[in-house]
């Protein structure tokens, strides 16, 4: 029995092999469908989301998990663990973090709830080095002095087709919706302090993936090592191909793909390609 057991939610988008070896529980946030909610990776699948959106007239919603939802699961897991580590994406992007420390004062037992600042791969790699600390035996404390760390260091960058989904999602402002209607501007975006921001206004897709490159590295630190995904929404070929010209200019780092499911997916809409990386 592990001491500490770590809970996330679905759009940290965890391989399944990989929830099953670490006994990694997950609470689903739910899209919407007008009245028809489904709960991500339970319900529906990302490939089956990105089909209907493309028919949909309208776009879907998405809700976070309840409180009550989120009080079940940390009753569960402390009784058969000492404590639980909770990591959630950006509290800027979704309620799902509010909501677990709202549940975690309800519940007697051992509880830290860390905000991400990032969803996806970034959020993701965080529960991925919680869980094998606690596999290599390291106590809780260090545990969260090592997430909390990696929370300010972990960056992002996406290319959007179009603003229109964040914009309608409350996620960027009118002003910056505009700009994906100009002919040929691929707007580059990134997350500063767990808030998706417009950075710049990019023509042609050739030359934002070229300034993507340049602000990775920007970013890099000597001596440290990138971890990075490039990430997805519909178009798997697009990021394979994007992944292959990373990998030639940062032959040192450690460069692979992964899909973004449908709570994403709902407000960046399809043809996203995302730079989420990390320095160790």
């Amino acid at each position: 029995m592990s001491k500490i057991a770590i809970v996330t939610d679905s759009t940290a988008y965890l391989p399944t092999d990989t929830i099953h070896k670490y006994g990694i529980t997950v609470v689903p946030l739910m899209v919407n469908f007008g009245q028809e909610s489904h709960k991500e990776g339970v319900d529906i699948t990302s490939d089956q989301f990105f089909a209907r959106l493309a028919v949909e007239k309208n776009l879907p919603t998405t809700s976070q998990p309840s409180v009550g939802e989120m009080v079940q699961a940390y009753e569960r897991l402390l009784e058969s663990h000492d404590s639980v580590i909770g990591i959630f994406l950006s509290s800027k992007l979704s309620g799902t973090a509010h909501s677990a420390e709202t549940a975690s004062r309800m519940v007697e037992g051992d509880i830290t709830v860390i905000d991400s600042k990032i969803t996806a791969f970034g959020q993701a790699r965080l529960v991925l080095t919680a869980c094998e600390m606690i596999a290599a035996g390291n106590d809780k404390e260090t545990i969260v002095a090592k997430l909390n760390e990696m929370v300010e260091t972990i960056k992002a960058f996406f290319i959007v087709d179009s603003l229109e989904h964040l914009h309608r999602g409350g996620r960027v402002s009118g002003a910056a919706a505009l700009i994906g209607s100009l002919l040929q501007v691929k707007p580059i975006l990134h997350v500063e302090d767990g808030k998706l921001e417009l950075l710049e206004k990019v023509r042609t897709r050739k030359k934002s993936l070229a300034r993507i490159a340049e602000l990775v590295k920007e970013k890099q630190i000597a001596g440290k090592h990138i971890t990075m995904a490039i990430v997805y929404t519909d178009n798997p070929s697009d990021a394979a191909e994007v992944a292959e010209q990373f990998r030639q200019q940062f032959p040192e780092a450690d460069i692979s793909t992964a899909q973004i499911g449908p709570v994403i997916g709902t407000h960046v809409g399809p043809g996203l390609l995302g730079f989420i990386f990390d320095q160790q």
